[in-house]
Protein backbone atom coordinates (compact mmCIF):
# COMPACT_ATOMS: atom_id res chain seq x y z
CA UNK A 1 0.00 0.00 0.00
CA UNK A 2 1.33 3.59 -1.45
CA UNK A 3 2.10 6.32 1.69
CA UNK A 4 -0.39 8.74 2.06
CA UNK A 5 0.80 11.51 -0.58
CA UNK A 6 2.72 9.37 -3.08
CA UNK A 7 -0.65 7.58 -4.76
CA UNK A 8 0.54 5.98 -7.42
CA UNK A 9 -1.22 6.85 -10.76
CA UNK A 10 -4.17 4.73 -12.07
CA UNK A 11 -3.76 2.89 -15.55
CA UNK A 12 -6.75 3.93 -18.00
CA UNK A 13 -10.02 1.24 -17.34
CA UNK A 14 -12.71 1.42 -20.05
CA UNK A 15 -16.27 1.45 -18.83
CA UNK A 16 -18.96 1.77 -20.84
CA UNK A 17 -20.64 4.98 -18.86
CA UNK A 18 -18.86 8.12 -18.49
CA UNK A 19 -20.54 10.01 -15.45
CA UNK A 20 -19.97 13.25 -17.59
CA UNK A 21 -22.65 11.93 -20.37
CA UNK A 22 -25.31 11.25 -17.95
CA UNK A 23 -28.05 13.05 -17.46
CA UNK A 24 -28.07 15.62 -14.12
CA UNK A 25 -30.88 17.89 -12.50
CA UNK A 26 -29.77 20.69 -9.80
CA UNK A 27 -30.37 19.35 -6.04
CA UNK A 28 -30.31 21.18 -3.00
CA UNK A 29 -29.09 20.64 0.92
CA UNK A 30 -32.00 19.34 3.30
CA UNK A 31 -32.76 20.42 6.60
CA UNK A 32 -29.55 19.69 9.01
CA UNK A 33 -30.45 17.60 11.82
CA UNK A 34 -29.93 18.55 15.18
CA UNK A 35 -28.00 15.16 16.19
CA UNK A 36 -25.57 13.36 13.89
CA UNK A 37 -26.35 9.96 13.27
CA UNK A 38 -23.31 9.06 10.92
CA UNK A 39 -25.56 8.71 7.57
CA UNK A 40 -25.17 11.20 5.14
CA UNK A 41 -28.91 13.34 5.29
CA UNK A 42 -28.44 15.22 2.35
CA UNK A 43 -27.99 18.46 4.37
CA UNK A 44 -25.05 21.14 4.70
CA UNK A 45 -23.34 19.15 7.54
CA UNK A 46 -21.48 16.15 6.69
CA UNK A 47 -21.82 12.76 9.26
CA UNK A 48 -18.10 12.27 11.71
CA UNK A 49 -15.99 9.98 10.63
CA UNK A 50 -16.09 8.33 13.65
CA UNK A 51 -20.11 8.42 13.59
CA UNK A 52 -19.89 6.78 10.25
CA UNK A 53 -17.47 3.80 10.93
CA UNK A 54 -19.80 3.64 14.73
CA UNK A 55 -22.74 2.93 12.28
CA UNK A 56 -21.50 0.47 9.71
CA UNK A 57 -20.01 -1.48 12.60
CA UNK A 58 -23.57 -1.77 14.32
CA UNK A 59 -25.06 -2.33 10.74
CA UNK A 60 -22.42 -5.52 10.31
CA UNK A 61 -23.56 -7.03 13.92
CA UNK A 62 -27.60 -6.25 13.16
CA UNK A 63 -27.29 -8.28 9.87
CA UNK A 64 -25.23 -11.23 11.24
CA UNK A 65 -27.90 -11.15 13.98
CA UNK A 66 -30.63 -11.18 12.28
CA UNK A 67 -29.54 -12.98 9.50
CA UNK A 68 -28.56 -15.98 12.23
CA UNK A 69 -25.11 -16.89 10.72
CA UNK A 70 -22.48 -18.91 12.45
CA UNK A 71 -20.24 -18.43 14.42
CA UNK A 72 -21.98 -15.87 17.06
CA UNK A 73 -20.52 -12.28 16.05
CA UNK A 74 -17.39 -12.11 18.19
CA UNK A 75 -16.28 -15.49 16.44
CA UNK A 76 -17.00 -14.27 13.20
CA UNK A 77 -15.04 -11.01 13.50
CA UNK A 78 -12.24 -13.00 15.12
CA UNK A 79 -12.06 -15.06 12.15
CA UNK A 80 -12.05 -12.68 8.98
CA UNK A 81 -9.32 -10.76 11.49
CA UNK A 82 -7.65 -14.30 11.29
CA UNK A 83 -7.72 -14.82 7.41
CA UNK A 84 -7.34 -10.67 6.45
CA UNK A 85 -3.49 -10.92 8.75
CA UNK A 86 -3.21 -14.04 6.49
CA UNK A 87 -4.22 -11.86 3.38
CA UNK A 88 -3.01 -8.91 4.40
CA UNK A 89 -5.63 -6.52 2.86
CA UNK A 90 -9.18 -6.16 1.91
CA UNK A 91 -9.39 -6.66 -1.83
CA UNK A 92 -7.38 -9.69 -1.60
CA UNK A 93 -9.32 -11.03 1.16
CA UNK A 94 -12.55 -10.28 -1.11
CA UNK A 95 -10.61 -11.79 -4.38
CA UNK A 96 -9.99 -15.47 -2.28
CA UNK A 97 -13.50 -15.43 -0.71
CA UNK A 98 -15.23 -14.64 -4.54
CA UNK A 99 -13.04 -17.12 -6.57
CA UNK A 100 -14.25 -19.69 -3.80
CA UNK A 101 -17.69 -18.63 -3.96
CA UNK A 102 -17.24 -19.42 -8.16
CA UNK A 103 -15.38 -22.70 -7.63
CA UNK A 104 -18.35 -24.18 -5.22
CA UNK A 105 -20.50 -22.85 -7.83
CA UNK A 106 -18.57 -24.98 -10.38
CA UNK A 107 -19.08 -28.26 -8.53
CA UNK A 108 -22.71 -27.55 -7.98
CA UNK A 109 -22.92 -27.52 -11.61
CA UNK A 110 -20.46 -30.28 -12.18
CA UNK A 111 -22.39 -32.62 -9.54
CA UNK A 112 -25.92 -31.54 -11.26
CA UNK A 113 -24.71 -32.69 -14.41
CA UNK A 114 -23.49 -36.13 -13.37
CA UNK A 115 -26.38 -36.57 -11.50
CA UNK A 116 -28.81 -36.45 -14.89
CA UNK A 117 -26.24 -38.47 -16.78
CA UNK A 118 -26.76 -41.22 -13.81
CA UNK A 119 -30.69 -40.92 -13.80
CA UNK A 120 -29.69 -41.53 -18.07
CA UNK A 121 -28.16 -44.36 -17.67
CA UNK A 122 -30.38 -45.90 -15.28
CA UNK A 123 -32.83 -45.58 -17.33
CA UNK A 124 -31.03 -46.88 -20.58
CA UNK A 125 -29.67 -49.64 -18.59
CA UNK A 126 -33.65 -50.94 -17.90
CA UNK A 127 -34.08 -50.74 -21.62
CA UNK A 128 -31.10 -53.05 -21.84
CA UNK A 129 -32.22 -55.72 -19.63
CA UNK A 130 -35.38 -55.53 -21.64
CA UNK A 131 -33.80 -56.37 -24.78
CA UNK A 132 -31.33 -59.01 -23.36
CA UNK A 133 -27.79 -56.94 -23.81
CA UNK A 134 -27.39 -56.10 -20.11
CA UNK A 135 -27.39 -58.11 -16.76
CA UNK A 136 -28.55 -57.73 -13.03
CA UNK A 137 -25.40 -56.24 -12.09
CA UNK A 138 -24.94 -53.58 -14.19
CA UNK A 139 -28.63 -52.91 -13.58
CA UNK A 140 -27.67 -52.58 -9.78
CA UNK A 141 -24.94 -50.71 -10.20
CA UNK A 142 -26.76 -48.16 -12.54
CA UNK A 143 -29.21 -47.60 -9.55
CA UNK A 144 -26.87 -47.23 -7.11
CA UNK A 145 -24.72 -44.53 -9.20
CA UNK A 146 -27.80 -42.40 -9.44
CA UNK A 147 -28.07 -43.04 -5.40
CA UNK A 148 -24.50 -41.62 -4.89
CA UNK A 149 -25.15 -38.54 -7.56
CA UNK A 150 -27.55 -37.48 -5.19
CA UNK A 151 -25.98 -37.51 -2.91
CA UNK A 152 -22.63 -35.43 -3.96
CA UNK A 153 -25.34 -32.99 -5.63
CA UNK A 154 -26.26 -32.76 -1.73
CA UNK A 155 -22.90 -31.84 -0.41
CA UNK A 156 -22.78 -28.82 -3.16
CA UNK A 157 -26.28 -27.54 -2.36
CA UNK A 158 -25.06 -26.70 1.08
CA UNK A 159 -21.49 -25.16 -0.28
CA UNK A 160 -23.43 -23.06 -2.62
CA UNK A 161 -25.65 -21.22 -0.05
CA UNK A 162 -22.78 -19.69 1.73
CA UNK A 163 -22.20 -16.49 0.05
CA UNK A 164 -24.07 -13.96 1.91
CA UNK A 165 -22.16 -14.87 4.96
CA UNK A 166 -19.33 -14.42 2.57
CA UNK A 167 -20.62 -11.31 1.35
CA UNK A 168 -20.73 -9.78 5.17
CA UNK A 169 -17.26 -11.08 5.83
CA UNK A 170 -15.59 -9.38 3.18
CA UNK A 171 -17.82 -6.42 4.63
CA UNK A 172 -15.67 -6.46 8.04
CA UNK A 173 -12.56 -6.84 5.92
CA UNK A 174 -13.04 -3.43 4.32
CA UNK A 175 -14.33 -1.74 7.34
CA UNK A 176 -11.27 -2.72 9.79
CA UNK A 177 -8.58 -1.89 6.60
CA UNK A 178 -10.76 1.66 6.35
CA UNK A 179 -9.91 1.63 10.42
CA UNK A 180 -6.52 1.29 9.78
CA UNK A 181 -6.57 4.50 7.08
CA UNK A 182 -8.61 6.42 9.42
CA UNK A 183 -6.16 5.69 12.24
CA UNK A 184 -3.47 6.67 10.23
CA UNK A 185 -4.97 9.95 9.42
CA UNK A 186 -5.65 8.53 5.82
CA UNK A 187 -9.17 9.86 5.46
CA UNK A 188 -9.77 9.58 1.72
CA UNK A 189 -9.23 6.03 1.80
CA UNK A 190 -11.13 5.03 4.97
CA UNK A 191 -14.26 6.78 3.32
CA UNK A 192 -13.20 4.52 -0.15
CA UNK A 193 -12.85 1.30 1.97
CA UNK A 194 -16.20 2.18 3.63
CA UNK A 195 -17.87 2.71 0.14
CA UNK A 196 -16.52 -0.77 -0.57
CA UNK A 197 -17.80 -2.31 2.85
CA UNK A 198 -21.34 -0.95 2.35
CA UNK A 199 -21.71 -2.61 -1.40
CA UNK A 200 -21.16 -5.69 -0.04
CA UNK A 201 -23.72 -5.26 3.20
CA UNK A 202 -26.39 -3.85 0.79
CA UNK A 203 -25.63 -7.53 -0.79
CA UNK A 204 -26.09 -9.46 2.30
CA UNK A 205 -28.48 -6.48 3.91
CA UNK A 206 -30.86 -6.08 0.61
CA UNK A 207 -34.83 -6.60 1.49
CA UNK A 208 -36.60 -9.52 -0.63
CA UNK A 209 -39.94 -8.72 -1.92
CA UNK A 210 -42.89 -10.50 -1.48
CA UNK A 211 -42.93 -12.40 -4.80
CA UNK A 212 -39.26 -12.95 -4.34
CA UNK A 213 -39.79 -14.94 -1.12
CA UNK A 214 -42.58 -17.12 -2.37
CA UNK A 215 -40.24 -17.62 -5.65
CA UNK A 216 -37.59 -18.83 -3.72
CA UNK A 217 -40.06 -21.04 -0.95
CA UNK A 218 -41.97 -22.49 -3.85
CA UNK A 219 -38.10 -23.77 -4.94
CA UNK A 220 -37.48 -25.10 -1.86
CA UNK A 221 -40.68 -26.87 -1.75
CA UNK A 222 -40.26 -28.08 -4.98
CA UNK A 223 -36.86 -29.71 -4.77
CA UNK A 224 -37.81 -31.19 -1.21
CA UNK A 225 -40.55 -32.77 -3.59
CA UNK A 226 -38.42 -33.66 -6.40
CA UNK A 227 -35.75 -35.79 -4.39
CA UNK A 228 -38.73 -37.32 -2.54
CA UNK A 229 -40.16 -38.47 -6.02
CA UNK A 230 -36.79 -39.94 -7.05
CA UNK A 231 -36.00 -41.51 -4.11
CA UNK A 232 -39.76 -43.30 -4.45
CA UNK A 233 -38.79 -43.79 -8.25
CA UNK A 234 -35.46 -45.64 -7.34
CA UNK A 235 -37.21 -47.64 -5.01
CA UNK A 236 -40.09 -49.09 -7.02
CA UNK A 237 -37.35 -49.47 -9.58
CA UNK A 238 -35.38 -52.14 -8.30
CA UNK A 239 -38.58 -53.99 -8.07
CA UNK A 240 -40.09 -54.12 -11.80
CA UNK A 241 -39.48 -57.03 -13.54
CA UNK A 242 -37.51 -57.08 -16.95
CA UNK A 243 -39.16 -58.83 -19.21
CA UNK A 244 -40.95 -58.07 -22.88
CA UNK A 245 -43.45 -55.92 -21.30
CA UNK A 246 -40.28 -52.74 -21.13
CA UNK A 247 -41.24 -51.47 -24.87
CA UNK A 248 -38.85 -48.19 -24.04
CA UNK A 249 -37.54 -45.55 -22.06
CA UNK A 250 -41.01 -43.59 -21.54
CA UNK A 251 -42.68 -47.09 -20.98
CA UNK A 252 -40.61 -47.59 -18.04
CA UNK A 253 -41.46 -43.90 -16.70
CA UNK A 254 -44.63 -44.94 -16.69
CA UNK A 255 -44.58 -48.11 -15.43
CA UNK A 256 -42.97 -46.32 -12.36
CA UNK A 257 -45.12 -44.02 -12.21
CA UNK A 258 -48.01 -46.08 -11.90
CA UNK A 259 -46.09 -48.35 -9.06
CA UNK A 260 -45.93 -44.97 -7.05
CA UNK A 261 -49.32 -43.85 -7.56
CA UNK A 262 -51.11 -47.53 -6.42
CA UNK A 263 -48.49 -47.54 -3.23
CA UNK A 264 -50.15 -45.90 -0.61
CA UNK A 265 -47.01 -44.94 1.06
CA UNK A 266 -46.66 -42.39 -1.18
CA UNK A 267 -50.22 -40.82 -1.37
CA UNK A 268 -48.97 -37.97 0.69
CA UNK A 269 -46.08 -37.18 -1.63
CA UNK A 270 -48.60 -37.51 -4.44
CA UNK A 271 -50.67 -34.87 -2.93
CA UNK A 272 -47.80 -32.76 -2.18
CA UNK A 273 -47.11 -33.10 -5.89
CA UNK A 274 -50.31 -31.83 -7.04
CA UNK A 275 -50.59 -29.13 -4.74
CA UNK A 276 -47.20 -27.60 -5.92
CA UNK A 277 -48.71 -25.55 -8.90
CA UNK A 278 -51.95 -25.07 -8.56
CA UNK A 279 -52.27 -23.55 -12.32
CA UNK A 280 -50.97 -26.63 -13.77
CA UNK A 281 -53.90 -28.19 -15.74
CA UNK A 282 -51.98 -31.38 -15.83
CA UNK A 283 -52.48 -31.96 -11.66
CA UNK A 284 -56.73 -32.58 -12.89
CA UNK A 285 -55.22 -35.67 -14.18
CA UNK A 286 -55.13 -39.17 -12.30
CA UNK A 287 -52.20 -39.26 -10.18
CA UNK A 288 -50.29 -41.80 -12.40
CA UNK A 289 -50.77 -39.75 -15.60
CA UNK A 290 -49.82 -36.51 -13.94
CA UNK A 291 -46.38 -37.95 -12.29
CA UNK A 292 -45.35 -40.07 -15.10
CA UNK A 293 -45.51 -36.62 -16.87
CA UNK A 294 -43.81 -34.74 -14.47
CA UNK A 295 -41.18 -37.76 -14.48
CA UNK A 296 -40.71 -37.44 -18.39
CA UNK A 297 -40.72 -33.40 -18.05
CA UNK A 298 -38.00 -33.88 -15.27
CA UNK A 299 -35.94 -36.25 -17.63
CA UNK A 300 -36.09 -33.58 -20.64
CA UNK A 301 -34.98 -30.92 -18.49
CA UNK A 302 -31.96 -32.83 -17.06
CA UNK A 303 -31.25 -33.93 -20.60
CA UNK A 304 -30.94 -30.18 -21.93
CA UNK A 305 -29.48 -28.90 -19.00
CA UNK A 306 -26.11 -31.42 -19.51
CA UNK A 307 -25.91 -31.14 -23.40
CA UNK A 308 -25.66 -26.94 -22.91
Amino acid sequence: MSERGKRTPARPFYLPLKSSSQKLVSTTYAPTRSRDTGRYDSSERLPDIEALFDRTLNQIQHIHDTRKFSPKFDHFWSSVCDNLKEKRNASAYAKWRQDASIRRKRRYKIAQEELAKAWEKMIRTEHEMHIGVTDTERRVTAHDAVTQAQVERDKTVTAVSLPLSIALEIAIAYWIEGQNAYLSNDTLRALHCLIEAHFFLGIVHSPRTESEAKSKAGRQSGKAIRDAIAAAALEVMREIKVDRSLQGPDFLLGKTAHLISINPAYSGLLEALGNLNPNDTSAQWNASDHLAQKLRSWVQKKRLRTKS
